[in-house]
């Protein structure tokens, strides 16, 4: 299931009413206990959400003599859980043995419990007799000695809570980080297309703020790459990248939009972003990069760079189409220079 397959329960109260209405008779029909989880997969069932989980669910539940909770909660981690969990595989399978352990570890601590209890309703049954003394320290014995057991028990259970807890603090860290990375170009360490798509999004939604949007390119990088080799043309990209990551600030994000190509987004009026621009034109054609193999400066970089400012109410793609329109202007027009659109 992709992200449009998560299942919503956002009806009104009469609607849900209603499903109520279906999902419980169904229920009924095949003696399965009306938990949480055995609810929702059910309601969604007659909430026709998602015809694969109806499929999957009616042939592990066709009858009264069927049910199976290890089915339910299989399946209840398939069509809901996993959709609130990170995308990765790996956090999934942590978390799930994280739940299965804490689960045994439960499961350990209410049986001790009961068995405590029946210790316990065993005791007072004997106290209530009329008994020799012997019988009865006999029993305060037993029952001292399973004070003790399930103290215990409730020591190893507090000791798998903390474990888990901190497992789950660790993985919480790991997944900060992994989702950091992910929005990284590993070549220049600027942020990447994903990063960029998230924070054109962001800078969009916000009240009463200008955006403007720089794409730039490399001039001529296929003719650098083919002259110098594809090392040198990755080493003019990195050294791009690190001249526009300097400039990224609270009003300023920069990315790496893709190949040789870059995005500037500009949380200001368009003359500023105009006057940026043409900063990082100049400072990137002021730069003497050299082979390292032989120290020769390999030539003038430039780059093209296309501008436009955010219209109200018109879509984030039809305001990148408007910046690489300036950008392929730029590009027409002669190279190192600035365009608006």
């Amino acid at each position: 299931m992709g992200n449009d397959d998560i299942i919503d329960f956002r009806e009104d109260l009469p609607t849900a009413s209603n499903y109520l209405r279906m999902a419980v008779p169904l229920m009924v029909q095949r003696r399965i206990p009306p938990t949480p989880y055995n609810y929702a997969l059910w309601y969604a069932h007659v909430q026709n959400a998602h015809p694969e989980l109806s499929r999957k669910l009616l042939a592990a539940f066709p009858d009264e003599d069927s049910y199976d909770p290890r089915k339910s909660e299989a399946l209840f981690l398939e069509y809901f859980v996993k959709h609130y969990l990170p995308q990765s595989t790996q956090a999934q399978e942590l978390i799930a043995t994280l739940v299965a352990q804490l689960a045994q570890a439960v499961s350990r601590n209410l049986q001790g419990v009961h068995n405590y209890g029946a210790s316990l309703r065993g005791a007072i049954e004997v106290f209530e007799q009329d008994v020799d003394p012997h019988q009865i320290r006999a029993m305060v014995g037993k029952l001292l000695t399973e004070t003790r057991d399930l103290e215990e028990l409730n020591q190893v259970f507090a000791s798998k809570l903390k474990a888990a807890s901190d497992q789950v603090e660790q993985l919480k860290r790991e997944l900060a980080e992994s989702e950091r990375r992910a929005r990284i170009d590993p070549l220049t360490k600027i942020p990447n297309r994903r990063g960029f798509d998230e924070a054109i999004a962001q800078a969009l939604t916000a009240d009463n703020e200008t955006t403007c949007l720089l794409l730039l390119d490399i001039d001529y990088f296929k003719k650098l790459n083919d002259t110098y080799g594809h090392p040198m043309g990755d080493r003019v990209l990195q050294i791009v990248g690190g001249v526009l990551g300097k400039l990224q600030s609270d009003r300023i994000f920069i990315a790496r939009y893709g190949g040789e190509e870059f995005a500037v987004i500009v949380n200001d009026e368009l003359e500023a972003a105009h006057a940026l621009a043409e900063q990082i034109r100049c400072q990137i054609a002021a730069l003497q990069i050299k082979r390292k193999s032989t120290h020769d400066t390999i030539g003038t970089i430039t780059v093209s760079i296309g501008l436009t400012r955010f219209r109200p109410g018109e879509s984030a793609e039809t305001f990148i189409e408007r910046a690489d329109t300036g950008l392929y202007l730029a590009k027409q027009e002669g190279r190192n220079r600035v365009i608006i659109a």
